[in-house]
């Protein structure tokens, strides 16, 4: 399966294009690694601490 990614401009003339595409794959595998460790800190900062606290209430027996 042919990737549709470009392979860096500043390829070395011995430098094979599988090195080229390999190198390429792993600079877009490392860029969506640390957006999804972005969005996970973002979301990881909206849980409220004490939501447990509310969440796990004693229920009241009915009289």
């Amino acid at each position: 399966m042919r990737s549709q990614l470009k392979p860096a401009s500043a390829a070395i003339g011995s430098e094979s294009e599988y090195a080229v595409e390999r190198r390429t794959r792993a600079h877009i595998l490392d860029a969506a690694d640390a957006l999804r460790a972005e969005k996970r800190r973002v979301s990881y900062t909206a849980i409220d601490s004490n939501a447990s606290k509310w969440r796990y209430s004693a229920v009241r027996a009915k009289s």
